[in-house]
């Protein structure tokens, strides 16, 4: 496999050993990086569970400085229950392309992400992993994303956590395209959590571009999600919204 950076290679398996539990706004990471790209990217969700239904949004701005790099900064809210909106912590995403799309069977990337949540005395959360996408037949994309994290100068006592996204899309017309999306959180990626205090949601979704002359573009996904376990939300609603110009 010839790697488009060696950098964001030895970062990787120096970053190795290091998720933050998966929000309703969290969305599945894609390999591709198209050079000189610029985007705001506008994520939100919420879902219902033991108690008053929970959510939580982002607002990032995206640039390619590479062919290979895409760099995100995100400022991220969250809400509960009747309580008003608050600020929630600040996010830096680098996303690397690997392998040149359709030059092997599965096109290759990583991601590197660094969190700050807002509350004093939570450290960091860094979170590292491989993204992997494929086609089956014709029409058909797949996505499965395997991500580890690790919380930072926060509380003692923090595990090196590992969790997955996984999505699967019909490619039936460019301003619409529909298929599954799912988010699961393991726990400790050398001893797994019992089944029960683990997070597993799937359900249908929705894609579509929508282009708007010359460079800008309208990107969009959206889904319902369902607890598959009874540590996982009952039903989880996602979408994100990105505009590129």
């Amino acid at each position: 496999m010839r790697l488009r950076s060696s950098f964001a290679a030895a970062v990787a398996l120096a970053l190795a050993q290091c998720l933050h539990a998966a929000e309703p706004s969290d969305y599945v990471l894609m390999p591709k990086v198209v050079y000189g790209e610029r985007a705001i990217d506008i994520k939100a969700g919420s879902f219902s569970g033991p108690g008053p239904r929970n959510s939580a949004g982002s607002v990032a701005l995206e640039y390619s400085p590479t062919t290979y790099w895409v760099t995100e900064l995100y400022t991220a809210f969250a809400r509960s229950g009747g309580t008003g909106t608050r600020f929630d912590a600040i996010e830096w995403e680098n996303r690397f392309q690997l392998t040149e799309p359709g030059e092997y069977a599965i096109d290759w990337g990583s991601v590197i992400e660094v969190e700050k949540p807002h509350e004093s005395g939570s450290g960091w959360n860094l979170t590292l992993g491989p993204l992997m996408q494929g086609q089956l037949a014709d029409r058909f994309q797949w996505n499965f994303n395997p991500l580890l994290s690790r919380n930072l100068a926060g509380p003692s006592g923090a595990s090196t956590n590992m969790a997955y996204q996984v999505q699967l899309k019909y490619r039936y017309q460019q301003s619409f395209e529909f298929g599954a999306q799912g988010f699961g959180d393991l726990g400790p990626w050398y001893h797994w959590s019992a089944l029960e205090q683990q997070t597993h949601r799937l359900g249908p979704a929705i894609f579509g571009r929508v282009p708007l002359g010359g460079r800008r573009v309208v990107y969009y996904n959206a889904a319902w999600l369902f607890g598959l376990v009874p540590g996982a939300s009952s039903d989880t609603v996602r979408a994100q919204i990105e505009l590129e110009f």
